[in-house]
């Protein structure tokens, strides 16, 4: 065997886990690529519907949404609570937050299409739901802190398929609860 044999087997070697590597980004770059084509699109003409009010929720049946280890509020989302506007892209729906002396609740919109969310009321568990104090759309890729990253997460999670707001809630649903089956509320 010559001294050239190994060279060319490490060079072939080099070559297919490059291609094998550009083979796996692709769908993430065809993703970026969705995102930016639509960022360019004019959005000025888009216009939130009237909100409606904030539906009932129960804490028993949350699809839990993934937190660090070491945070002790629990969050999740009522699946029943989840509604789609295909019309204005916008997806609504109640999170909970479950902490050791409290419950809390959400009422949110997000628009898959611009990766923002957006909070319209809040709840302290047998009060009466409050306006949000401002209200305003806010990117939830650009949040941080775990109580705060949560939308990133559900929208990666199912809400979102890529910039578009899936078909049903049901398919939502089903995403979110096989996205990890330690999402399952307890």
């Amino acid at each position: 065997m010559s001294a050239r044999a190994p060279q060319a087997a490490g060079f072939g070697l080099r070559l297919l886990t490059g291609l094998l590597l550009a083979a796996v980004a692709l769908p993430a770059l065809a993703q970026y690529r969705e995102y930016a084509d639509y960022a360019k699109q004019d959005l000025a003409d888009w216009k939130e519907d009237a909100v409606p009010p904030p539906p009932s929720y129960s804490t028993s049946r949350l699809i839990e949404i993934e937190m660090p280890r070491t945070s002790s509020v629990r969050m999740g989302i009522d699946p029943k609570t989840i509604r789609i506007n295909q019309d204005t892209g916008i997806v609504r729906y109640v999170v909970v937050a479950r902490g050791p002396s409290a419950v809390n609740a959400s009422y949110e919109g997000m628009r898959c299409a611009t990766a923002e969310y957006r909070v319209y009321a809040r709840q302290v568990q047998g009060s009466a739901w409050l306006p949000a104090g401002d209200g305003e759309w806010k990117d939830m890729r650009a949040q941080s802190g775990a109580q705060l990253s949560y939308p990133y997460n559900l929208a990666r999670g199912g809400m979102c398929h890529g910039v578009s707001v899936p078909l049903s809630v049901a398919d939502m649903v089903n995403d979110l609860e096989g996205e990890n089956p330690s999402m399952y509320a307890r």
